[in-house]
């Protein structure tokens, strides 16, 4: 087998097996353990003290988010979610209702303002493809979640993932930014960092 001989086609390969692998867990197994996810989430003492939240809309294969956003919404925190400006820019807009979401160029939802969030937010719930257990994180490429976070500073950035996402090594470069806390099915990974 060949190995790629620089980062950007490290990266390639690995975001295609991670893509499959998470594309290839049964429906099913997603939304039990996506059911598992939430209850370890919702636990944890970052989120139970957060008054105001950051988290993605799920979408496609992804660890489903909607469950944990009512959940949010119905302990009274004040919710945020991603919005894409353009190639090179997510903000964070206001989230208060399903009603107001319409899907964007990617078919995900996203809400119809781009009006940012005005307050400051004490945890920020993001996706991705792969993770380590050392906290570095694969999205699919476009960078938004990693300028996000180097923009607005959150007390812990959160990971939800499969077990089946966990990978031993990834491939990083120096505007990669790390997450916090990775939570799965089965565990939850607190991440020792510099910062």
């Amino acid at each position: 087998m060949r190995v790629p001989d620089n980062l950007q086609e490290q990266k390639t390969e690995i975001r295609a097996l991670m893509k499959k692998i998470r594309a290839g867990l049964p429906e099913s197994l997603r939304h039990t353990h996506s059911r598992l996810i939430l209850g370890h989430l919702a636990g944890l003492d970052e989120v139970i003290s957060a008054k105001n939240v950051f988290i993605y809309i799920s979408h496609g294969s992804e660890v489903d988010t909607h469950a944990v956003i009512r959940r949010l919404l119905d302990e009274g925190k004040s919710l945020a979610i991603p919005k894409i400006i353009n190639a090179d820019r997510m903000i964070s807009v206001p989230f208060t209702t399903w009603n107001d979401l319409k899907p964007d160029v990617m078919e995900i939802l996203t809400a119809g303002t781009n009006i940012p969030y005005s307050g400051p937010l004490d945890i920020a719930i993001a996706p991705g493809l792969g993770f380590t257990i050392a906290g570095g994180r694969i999205g699919f490429g476009r960078g938004y979640y990693d300028r996000w976070f180097k923009t607005n500073i959150v007390k812990s950035r959160i990971a939800l993932a499969f077990e089946a996402q966990l990978i031993e090594q990834l491939p990083v470069g120096v505007n990669d930014v790390p997450v916090d806390i990775i939570v799965t099915e089965k565990r939850v990974i607190r991440v020792i960092t510099g910062r």
